[in-house]
């Protein structure tokens, strides 16, 4: 959130009763004393002791300072509500407050004892000139904490990247100091020091940007660059469209060759607020996901086969796909059994997959490419709704329940898949029919996040209703029972 510094003004009918009071006090002064102006009546040098008409001359003075204060706050408000773009700090007013209320007191000095400005000014200067050299590195804090908020360099709440590549929060900014926040860690500097320092406002750049980071990834030469960028690319574009935080730009880059290995530069964009550290963390899960799917084997060589392509190798995928799909209830020897049981499909670009209203009874994961789930309007036209990455499966509800195919998905990109039919999965659940009730749990809970994204959380009762309901209907399906 933006910081917005509070000017203290005075009410519009007050600010002119103030206004009108020095003109009536200036009237009064030239009744009783003969004179509109306090310096003319007294001087304080020749006087042996203090009359009562001296103080009514140092009041002159003391309202003429508070009407200068006065004005030029109630001008600067005025100012800051006509223009949003160019923000007059109130550290700045104060300073002007502080610098108005020393000249008049000065010129009342000079004035009232009646002594000679210039001595009374190079003395005053010599003094001046002594505090400012003890007070100069608070001046000098002061001054900056004007020059960073004149020129709108920060705000509190502001994400800033300093020049070591650390992305902090402002979190205090005051006349002395700037606090960030880095993580858990707070820094303070003076602002003498932090405005001469090179970093870059994120929140101040376009919307539409973020914080850059940088994720290298190190393979076997064996490997085909090529096929690796591919799927670093893949994986970048899936983390951007599963989590807001990632905003849409990126780039890979083939970097170096070091010692029989390959290097490979991630270049992306996300939310300031999230530390580097946990986006690299979401990124590297995401690469190590898509690389291993892709036939990746990350101590040594890429796993080429081209058209030829080992299918008990595909197969074997299995057991790291399943974990992010409905199977992951299935022990690793069920996991083992259905994968021998599996069949490889493959899937050109722009080919359906699956149309919507279809009768089918079986699923597909997907191991390499990309999907995308589509469904027609009024119109005929095919507006996409989603996408199937590799590790994502499709067709549960149909191969689980026999319904027929809510929606067409096809392939954005050549895609290879294991189809599992009702005939492959019938003997792991007549083995163990625990796990249509877990299965069951799984996709009802899935169906209840949907709804509360949708804000239309679901009560713990009807998702206890919906899980049996689904799992008396696979359990129909499957052995024509409740």
């Amino acid at each position: 959130m933006k910081h917005r510094h509070t000017i203290f003004s005075l009410p519009k009918p007050l600010f002119w009763l103030l206004l009108i009071s020095n003109i009536v006090y200036a009237v009064w002064l030239n009744i009783e004393f003969g004179s509109f102006w306090s310096w003319n009546i007294v001087d304080l040098a020749g006087e042996q002791k203090f009359e009562l008409h001296d103080l009514f001359a140092i009041g002159q003075f003391v309202l003429l300072g508070i009407t200068v204060d006065a004005v030029i706050r109630h001008f600067v408000v005025h100012f800051n509500k006509t223009d949003e773009t160019g923000q007059i700090p109130a550290i700045f007013v104060q300073a002007i407050s502080i610098l108005s209320y020393a000249v008049i007191a000065l010129f009342g000095f000079i004035a009232l004892y009646d002594h000679s400005a210039s001595k009374i000014l190079a003395a005053s200067g010599a003094v001046g000139f002594g505090i400012a050299y003890v007070l100069r590195e608070m001046i000098s804090d002061v001054v900056a904490c004007i020059q960073i908020q004149v020129q709108g360099l920060l705000s509190i709440g502001d994400f800033i990247k300093l020049k070591n590549g650390d992305y902090c929060q402002v979190i205090q900014l005051d006349s002395r100091r700037v606090v960030l926040k880095n993580g858990g860690y707070i820094t303070y500097t003076p602002n003498r020091y932090f405005v001469n320092q090179d970093f870059v406002n994120i929140t101040k750049q376009n919307p539409a940007m973020g914080a850059r980071q940088a994720l290298e990834v190190e393979l076997d030469s064996g490997n085909d660059p090529n096929i690796i960028i591919d799927l670093l690319k893949q994986a970048l574009r899936y983390v951007i469209q599963a989590d807001p935080d990632f905003y849409s730009w990126y780039k890979v880059s083939f970097i170096k060759i070091n010692n029989g290995t390959f290097s490979f530069l991630l270049l992306y964009e996300c939310n300031p607020a999230v530390s580097a550290s946990s986006s690299k963390t979401i990124l590297s899960l995401a690469v190590a996901r898509f690389l291993r799917l892709g036939g990746v084997n990350m101590n040594s060589t890429l796993e080429t086969f081209g058209s030829s392509e080992n299918e008990r190798t595909i197969k074997s995928r299995l057991v790291d796909v399943h974990r992010l799909g409905v199977l992951s209830v299935l022990s690793l020897e069920e996991i083992s059994f259905l994968s021998e049981a599996s069949k490889v499909s493959k899937c050109g670009v722009g080919e359906y997959l699956i149309k919507k209203g279809e009768h089918a009874d079986s699923m597909y994961f997907l191991i390499e490419g990309e999907l995308e789930v589509t469904i027609p309007n009024e119109r005929g036209e095919e507006i996409v709704v989603g996408s199937i990455w590799p590790g994502d499966c499709v067709g549960e509800m149909s191969l689980l329940t026999g319904e027929p195919r809510s929606a067409n998905v096809r392939a954005k990109s050549a895609s290879t898949l294991l189809q599992i039919t009702k005939a492959d999965i019938t003997p792991i659940f007549a083995a163990n029919t625990e796990l249509i009730n877990e299965i069951s749990i799984i996709l009802e809970k899935r169906k209840a996040q949907n709804q509360t994204l949708l804000n239309k959380p679901m009560e713990p009762e009807e998702l206890d209703r919906g899980i049996k309901v689904l799992a008396n209907k696979i359990l129909k399906y499957f052995f024509n029972k409740d």
